[in-house]
């Protein structure tokens, strides 16, 4: 038996099975297989919908909610990433910006120089240098050459040139830690940020949230074929066994008509004997009548022929009736025997 599932918005297409049924016959010979192939629609089976339709939108549902997690969950992380990208770029702003700074510095420094008049290779412009590095010295080697020229200057007061300039350090030395800081940040925030990019795409979430919800969708696809095809062969099986209990039911009422049958036929092959042995009793006793009506008619004729004859027959009594009919059973037993002889002769 092959039963099919329509595919639409609420049907899941099932395989069909073959089925094949053995019948054994009433006299218990061995019986023969018959294959019965039907073709039974799903959607016209009295099954539960209800339950079928309750597990395809609880199945739905979960899969919906993996989807959303995995998107939320993406969604988490590329807000995070965007962070952190933002403040990297905030931190990039801000480094330039003290860059800058750090340049304008320089600049103010330049204009002072040209401003005094103090060339380049001055020893006023060497020792400024010098001054310079002391203070933030930012792991800078001395020679012992320029380590005697820094205590010698210790003593000598600062020129004016010097002392400007000077101050400008202090100011440019603050914007040059600034502007460092804000770029080591940035280049944390954005290898924070790729590293998070690479841990992204090896656990391949939303793929893996649509992988596992395709899978549970079709796993319940098959639980419900599963449940449709268990509804299914308990209808087949119900209207099998019913059909097996209308058959025997025929078969029990042909039985009985087949019965009923023959004992009409006997009762009336028993009528039609009582009609043939009431039409043979009828028969003798129309033959006896006749052959009475007959014996009668003789005697009649008998007596008239005595009467005539001058025999007196008027008181004759019982006695003369009964030498009367012995005469005539004589006179037919002469009849017959004459007959008889007849025959003889012709043969």
């Amino acid at each position: 038996m092959q039963v099919r599932f329509n595919t639409n918005d609420n049907q899941i297409t099932g395989p069909g099975v073959q089925i094949q049924s053995k019948e054994s016959e009433r006299t218990g010979q061995k019986s023969s297989q018959t294959k019965r192939v039907n073709t039974i629609f799903a959607g016209n089976l009295p099954m539960n919908k209800d339950a079928i339709m309750l597990r395809k939108q609880q199945a739905q549902k979960k899969a919906m909610k993996m989807i959303q997690d995995a998107w939320s969950g993406d969604r988490k992380a590329d807000q995070s990433m965007m962070e952190i990208r933002e403040k990297s770029e905030q931190y990039k702003a801000e480094a330039l910006m003290n860059y800058e700074k750090v340049a304008e510095c320089e600049a103010r420094k330049e204009n002072l120089r040209q401003g005094y008049g103090v060339e380049e290779d001055s020893q006023e412009q060497k020792d400024l240098e010098l001054l310079e590095r002391a203070r933030h010295p930012a792991g800078a080697v001395f020679t012992e050459e320029a380590e005697q020229r820094l205590k010698e200057l210790q003593n000598q007061p600062l020129t004016e040139y010097q002392q400007k300039c000077l101050e400008i350090l202090e100011e440019q030395y603050i914007f040059q830690n600034r502007a460092e800081t804000a770029k080591s940040t940035a280049q944390f925030y954005s290898q924070s940020a790729a590293s998070m990019k690479i841990e992204r795409l090896k656990f391949h979430k939303m793929t893996d949230a649509q992988n596992n919800a395709e899978k549970l969708l079709e796993e319940t696809g098959k639980d419900i074929v599963g449940m449709l095809w268990d509804e299914a062969k308990d209808h087949v099986d119900e209207t099998y066994e019913e059909k097996r209990e209308e058959e025997k039911e025929k078969a029990e009422e042909k039985e009985e008509q087949e019965e009923k049958v023959e004992d009409i036929r006997e009762e009336k092959e028993i009528i039609e004997e009582r009609i043939e042995s009431d039409r043979e009793n009828s028969h003798e006793a129309e033959e006896s009548s006749k052959e009475q009506e007959r014996d009668a008619r003789e005697e009649a004729e008998l007596l008239k022929t005595m009467a005539e004859a001058g025999m007196d027959v008027a008181g004759s009594g019982a006695g003369v009736k009964a030498e009367i009919q012995d005469m005539l059973h004589k006179m037919k037993l002469l009849e017959v025997d004459i007959k008889g002889i007849e025959v003889d002769e012709e043969v």
